[in-house]
């Protein structure tokens, strides 16, 4: 997104890049967190991309937010105190952008937590797994995300303390102990 300075987006930082490949236009859509909201950037043709809109922050600022994508949502946390929670954003509807940029609204919110650092997203069972939050000890904040629009908390894991990052799996092989289970690996600070 070099082509494309930060005042573009009207925001004072950027910090994550996401991307999702809508399956019927075939277009490629960079998710750029800010410190204000979350920019959509369709770079289909990278020499042109194309800053299609803006979801605002659900409340106030931060250096930190962090984007995943399951199915054709998007899903949002900030490192930042307050009730910002997780945004839930239909990715189907940047199609259908007339005049860009637009500023988006979220399709969904998931209130359940405050303050997240980093999200990761098993699309292989549906699962979100937020670290750094408010809840769970600081660890491992679970949310099933079968129905994408409502999700739902699913437990706590690793709670003995602060968790910065992490990626979850599911194993498959070669130790057969282990094969068919979900593993995550954590970053503790």
């Amino acid at each position: 997104l070099e082509s494309l300075p930060l005042s573009t987006f009207g925001a004072g930082a950027a910090n994550s890049l996401w991307g999702w490949t809508d399956p019927v236009t075939g277009h490629e859509i960079a998710l750029l967190g800010l410190d204000n909201g979350t920019a959509f950037v369709d770079i289909a043709d990278p020499e042109e991309p194309v800053y299609l809109g803006k979801l605002p922050t659900s409340t106030g600022t931060s250096i930190w937010r962090d984007v995943r994508t399951y199915g054709h949502y998007a899903y949002i946390v900030a490192d930042q105190d307050g009730a910002h929670g997780m945004q839930v954003f239909d990715l189907d509807q940047l199609r259908s952008v007339v005049s860009p940029p637009v500023t988006f609204t979220e399709t969904a919110h998931y209130g359940q937590i405050n303050n997240t650092h980093t999200i990761w997203i098993n699309e292989e069972t549906g699962f979100a797994y937020l670290v750094g939050t408010n809840t769970c000890g600081t660890g491992m904040h679970m949310v099933n995300l079968a129905n994408p629009t409502a999700p739902t908390f699913a437990g706590c894991g690793y709670s003995a303390g602060y968790v910065h990052e992490n990626q979850c799996v599911v194993y498959h092989g070669p130790d057969t102990t282990y094969t068919g289970h979900e593993l995550c690996l954590i970053g503790t600070a």
